[in-house]
C-alpha cells in the first residue's frame, strides 16, 4: 500500500497507493489511532506527507491516491532548519503496523473455523471480488478507464496518468489492467531516480512525526505542507514537492510539482517572449517594479544512466507533465479551485473537528494555530470575534459573567484551524500573497532538469514556453481514451526504440502488427523491383 501524493507526480515517495493508505483508515476506524510518520518541512512534500512544514500525507508523487509520485520534506540546506520549515507524512512502516493490527482478532474473540460447512455450500455462477471491481467480466470492459481505475473511492487521475499516454498509451493501459496495484514494475533504474528525488527533497524539507486519528487529518497535513511550501518559495526564492489540484476538462487531477522558483531558466529567451507577447516597452515596466512583480518558474527533475539528453518525442512526456502543472497551479494562483470539490472527491468531512492530540502536534510546528489571549481580549473589544476562531462563524462568544465586559471576553477556544473547512481561508490567502497578480504571477518558460541517476549530478536542461493550445489538442485526444471513445494506441513506427525498455514489448498485439506492417512494405517493395 502507498501513502503518497500525489498524488502522486514525483518520482519518488511513499511505497503505499492512496486507496491504500484510505482502506487503512478504514479498517482502524474505531480501533486504535494511527500513527504516521509525517515529515514537517520548508516545502511541501509529497501528497501522502504534510507540509505543515512538513510532508505531504497520503500522492503520485502520491496521496489518498498514489498520490502523487510522492515524497518531500526539509529546510533549505545550508540554512538553519526551524520548526516552521518542517513537514509530515505518514511512514509505510506506521501503516503496515496499523494494518496487521487492524487483522487480528478484537478482544480476544474467537471465531469458530466454519471452513467445511462454507466448503458444502453450492457454487455460486459470479462472485463480486470488491466493490470497486466488477466481477463481471463484460461489465468492467464496458466501463472506460477512468470509471474503472480513477472513480471514487479510487485516487483520482493524476498529472502522470494524463502524460504517460504522450510515451505510450498501450502500455500504460498494460500497466493498469495487468500489474499489481495498476503501478509500473520497480526497477533498479527507479530506485536509483528515487534515491535522487529523495536527496534533493532533503536538501529543503526537515521531518518531524505526527500522528493522525482520521484521513480528514491526514489530508490536513497535506495542506500544511502546501501553506508551508508557499512560505518557503517566498522566503528562500526556492520550494520543493508542491502538491496541486484542479478540473481538467471536467476531470478532477492531483499532482505534485518538483520544483518551483523565482528563478527564470533562461532569462534571455523570456525576454525575448515578453517583448514578443506585450511589448518592450512594458516589459521595462515590469524590470522596474522588481520584486513586487516576480514570476514564479516551474521545473521537473528527471533522472537519466546517460549523460545524454533525450530529445524529440522522448522529451513530449515531461512537456505534457509541466503544461499541466502550469495550469493547475495558475488556477490555484486565480483562487479557482473549489476546495468543497476537492474535499467531495477524497470523500472527506470538511467540517469535523480534529482531535486535540492533532492539533497540539500541529501547534508544535505553527505558533498561529494558537491565539495569544491578552492580545485578542484587546482585539475583541474593538473587533469582536477574532477571525478564523471556531466562534467566529457561531456568533458571538459567551458573555455568562457579569462582572465581565462582553467585549472583554477572551476566546472560549483558543486554537484555530480546527476543521479542513478552516484551513481553506489561510491556505487562500498564501496563495494570494505568493501569487499577487494571480495566474499572471505564473512565468510561461518551463524546464525539464535532467540529473544523472547514479551520483544526482545535473547533466543538462531543456527549456520552453508553456502552449496552452499543443496542451488543450492533446488532451483532447489523450482524454478520448481514458473515457472510453476509442482504444488505446501503441507508438509510431518511427518510435519503436520505446518498445526496447518495455516490459510488455513481447506480448504487444500493435508492436506485431506493426512489424508485419513493415515487413509488408518491404516485401511489396522488393516485388516492385
Amino acid at each position: 500500500m502507498s501513502a503518497n501524493i500525489p498524488p502522486s507526480e514525483s518520482d519518488y515517495g511513499s511505497d503505499f497507493s492512496l486507496e491504500e493508505e484510505t482502506l487503512v483508515i478504514q479498517l482502524l476506524d474505531g480501533l486504535h489511532p494511527i500513527p504516521t510518520d509525517t515529515r514537517a518541512t520548508s516545502n511541501p512534500t509529497r501528497q501522502l506527507t504534510a507540509d505543515i512544514v512538513a510532508t505531504p500525507l497520503l500522492p503520485e508523487k502520491r496521496s489518498f491516491d498514489d498520490a502523487p509520485s510522492q515524497d518531500h520534506r526539509s529546510a533549505t540546506m545550508g540554512q538553519a532548519r526551524t520548526p516552521a520549515a518542517m513537514r509530515a507524512n505518514i511512514s509505510r512502516a506506521a501503516l503496515h503496523e496499523s494494518w496487521q493490527m487492524a487483522s487480528m482478532p478484537l478482544d480476544g474473540i474467537n471465531y469458530p473455523d466454519l471452513s467445511r460447512a462454507l466448503s458444502d455450500l453450492p457454487p455460486q455462477n459470479t462472485v463480486q471480488s470488491s466493490a470497486n471491481e466488477p466481477a463481471d467480466d463484460n461489465l468492467r470492459k464496458a466501463q472506460s478507464p477512468v470509471e474503472r481505475f480513477r472513480s471514487f473511492p479510487r485516487r483520482p487521475l493524476t498529472v502522470t496518468d494524463l502524460s504517460s499516454g504522450a510515451w505510450c498509451e498501450l502500455q500504460y493501459w498494460y500497466t493498469l489492467t495487468t500489474l499489481p496495484g495498476g503501478r509500473k514494475t520497480r526497477t533498479a533504474a527507479m530506485r536509483g531516480g528515487t534515491k535522487v528525488h529523495q536527496t534533493l527533497e532533503d536538501e529543503v524539507h526537515s521531518t518531524v512525526q505526527v500522528q493522525i486519528t482520521s484521513k480528514e487529518e491526514a489530508f490536513a497535513l497535506r495542506l500544511w505542507n502546501i501553506i508551508q511550501g508557499l512560505r518557503t518559495l517566498r522566503d528562500t526564492g526556492f520550494t520543493r514537492e508542491l502538491e496541486v489540484w484542479g478540473i481538467v476538462n471536467g476531470h478532477f487531477v492531483n499532482g505534485v510539482i518538483d520544483e518551483i522558483s523565482y528563478t527564470n531558466p533562461n532569462a534571455e529567451f523570456g525576454q525575448d517572449l515578453s517583448s514578443q507577447d506585450q511589448g518592450v516597452q512594458q516589459s521595462s515596466i515590469k524590470t522596474f517594479f522588481g520584486s513586487n512583480q516576480r514570476q514564479v518558474y516551474l521545473t521537473d527533475v528527471k533522472t537519466r544512466g546517460s549523460a545524454t539528453l533525450p530529445s524529440g518525442a522522448a522529451i513530449r512526456p515531461a512537456k505534457v507533465q509541466l503544461f499541466l502543472y502550469h495550469r493547475l497551479l495558475s488556477d490555484m494562483a486565480a483562487i479557482k479551485l473549489d476546495f468543497s470539490t476537492v474535499f467531495k472527491r477524497y470523500g472527506l468531512r470538511a467540517d469535523v473537528r480534529f482531535s486535540d492530540a492533532f492539533m497540539a502536534e500541529i501547534g508544535n510546528l505553527h505558533d498561529e494555530v494558537y491565539y495569544d489571549a491578552d492580545s485578542d481580549m484587546e482585539s475583541t473589544a474593538s473587533q469582536g470575534n477574532p477571525p478564523g476562531s471556531a466562534s467566529t462563524s457561531q456568533g458571538q462568544y459567551p458573555d455568562s459573567s457579569p462582572n465581565l465586559e462582553p467585549t472583554m471576553m477572551p476566546p472560549p477556544d483558543l486554537i484555530r484551524y480546527r476543521t479542513l473547512q478552516q484551513i481553506v481561508p489561510l491556505l487562500q490567502s498564501e496563495l494570494q500573497t505568493t501569487f499577487p497578480q494571480g495566474s499572471k504571477s505564473m512565468g510561461d518558460l518551463l524546464s525539464v532538469q535532467y540529473r544523472h541517476r547514479s551520483d544526482g549530478r545535473i547533466i543538462g536542461n531543456q527549456v520552453f514556453p508553456a502552449d496552452p493550445g499543443a496542451l488543450n489538442k492533446y488532451l483532447d485526444y489523450n482524454l478520448a481514451w481514458w473515457q472510453g471513445q476509442r482504444e488505446p494506441e501503441g507508438v509510431a513506427i518511427e518510435e519503436t526504440y520505446k518498445c526496447r525498455t518495455c516490459e510488455f514489448a513481447e506480448s504487444c498485439q500493435w508492436r506485431k502488427d506493426k512489424e508485419a506492417e513493415v515487413l509488408s512494405r518491404a516485401r511489396r517493395r522488393v516485388s516492385a523491383n
